[in-house]
């Protein structure tokens, strides 16, 4: 995992958390995914992103890049200002 989604679980989740016992994130990364709401959320996106000809991605891969890119949308808040709720689709 790489270090934003380190900093965010140290952060967020577990304040003495270090590299050296990557069991502790990868369990509760995998807890995550158990609950439920979580995972019908991401089998509905997994289903969407298949739908799109996208069959190679598995759903921890989807979960992955979510993370990656709400970690990234945060930075770019932090650091830039920039407000997401502006922007309409």
């Amino acid at each position: 995992m790489d270090s934003p989604l380190q900093n965010k679980y140290r952060e967020k989740i577990n304040n003495v958390w270090t590299e050296k016992r990557v069991d502790e994130i990868l369990i509760d990364f995998c807890k995550n995914l158990q609950i439920e709401s979580n995972r019908k959320n991401l089998n509905h996106i997994f289903n969407k992103i298949s739908i799109n000809n996208l069959k190679n991605l598995s759903r921890i891969r989807i979960f992955d890049i979510l993370w990656w890119s709400y970690l990234n949308a945060e930075k770019l808040r932090e650091e830039k200002g920039i407000l997401w709720n502006t922007i309409r689709f």
